[in-house]
């Protein structure tokens, strides 16, 4: 028997503000979506002295971006706020998304990072199973702490520093 416990890819979960510049209203992605997963596309900086045989690299930070592609479902709340972006540029597609890992638990606390973003439709429509393609771009720095999920929705605390 393992000491390791497996984590399943349901206990990974974003939810997206879908009401964003009012009352924060967050909605899980998941429905009609198979695949997700968050891009760091580390920014890195390479440097080999005169003297040195192998480069150094370092980072400087991370461009982080996750690819969406979801199934067209009528009254699925990602998909009505995102479908509502598709023609839109500027302001409108910024709103929040917390992360949470569901795996790391303390009682009924897990946790989470909030951060900006940004959503950017790149598809729309395509076959007998129409989809949605869009990507989200995380935007600035997170803000770590934990969330409590009641109902569904994510209540986020933001992890005091000293």
């Amino acid at each position: 028997m393992s000491e390791y416990t497996k984590i399943k890819r349901s206990q990974i979960a974003t939810f997206i503000d879908t009401t964003p510049g009012s009352t924060a209203t967050y909605k899980r992605l998941g429905f009609g979506i198979s695949s997700y997963g968050i891009n760091y596309n580390p920014q890195t900086e390479q440097t080999q002295w005169i003297i040195d045989d192998n480069a150094t690299t370092s980072v400087s930070g991370n461009q982080k971006s996750g690819d969406v592609e979801q199934r067209m479902y009528k009254g699925e709340p990602c998909f009505e706020y995102v479908n509502g972006l598709r023609d839109k540029i500027g302001s409108e597609i910024e709103t929040t998304a917390i992360d949470v890992d569901m795996w790391d638990a303390n009682g009924s606390t897990y946790a989470a990072k909030k951060q900006n973003v940004t959503i950017v439709i790149t598809s729309y429509g395509g076959d007998a199973n129409p989809v949605i393609g869009y990507t989200i771009y995380y935007n600035g720095d997170p803000v770590e702490g934990t969330v409590t999920i009641s109902d569904g929705v994510p209540t986020f605390s933001p992890s005091v520093s000293l």
